[in-house]
């Protein structure tokens, strides 16, 4: 697309940028800062429960850009990812840029698990990662905590509501940090780290007679 051809950006018709230099800022649905790919550059997008997608960038003006040939400002293009319990990146990411993710779980059965809806002290040895189903996917900027997360999540315009039950006792949010994963269980207030639901013990099994 050339710089001399307008794109109607609600009512307002902007040009795309065609000088070396502008950068696309990425960000969440609160307006953190996540990371900035080049005009002319590509996301790597995956839709929830989805395939990854590569979705090449325009540069518009700094709040607008064309992502798969959509017009976007920069924060719709967020509430529309977070909607669809989706998560982006840079196609080439560079220093700096914030790639964290988290994941909330829920119990697949509630009526066939013992802990459900349980403190953690009642349901820590009972923890298991199979009983639970992915829920929601979400991206995860620096300054967001467990908290912002909870609060997120009990909304009645929570992403994913008519898919899944607000987030409660029981419910694992799996935090993606610089690649480290960290697991956290919904307790009466709170959270807990749930070092069982990613790491299950390994039991060793008892030697037949003639091994010992």
């Amino acid at each position: 697309m050339r710089g001399d051809t307008p794109v109607n950006i609600a009512g307002v018709v902007a040009f795309p940028n065609d000088e070396g230099g502008a950068r696309i800022r990425f960000i969440d649905s609160s307006y953190n800062t996540l990371f900035f790919v080049p005009d002319g550059g590509s996301i790597v997008f995956t839709p929830f429960g989805g395939d990854r997608e590569l979705l090449p960038c325009r540069y518009l003006d700094d709040y607008h850009a064309i992502i798969g040939g959509r017009t976007f400002h920069i924060c719709e293009f967020a509430e529309s990812a977070e909607q669809r319990g989706a998560v982006y990146a840079p196609e080439h990411p560079r220093e700096g840029d914030i790639l964290d993710t988290y994941t909330i779980y829920q119990l697949g059965d509630i009526g066939a698990v013992p802990y459900a809806f349980m403190p953690y002290d009642q349901a820590k040895a009972k923890l298991r990662f199979s009983h639970y189903r992915r829920a929601y996917r979400g991206v995860l900027a620096p300054k967001v905590t467990l908290d912002d997360l909870y609060l997120k999540h009990n909304q009645d315009s929570r992403p994913f509501g008519q898919r899944m039950h607000s987030l409660s006792m029981s419910d694992v949010i799996v935090l993606n940090r610089g690649g480290t994963e960290k697991a956290y269980y919904v307790d009466t207030v709170g959270f807990q780290e749930a070092k069982r639901f990613l790491n299950p013990p390994v039991w060793k099994r008892k030697p037949p007679a003639q091994e010992r």
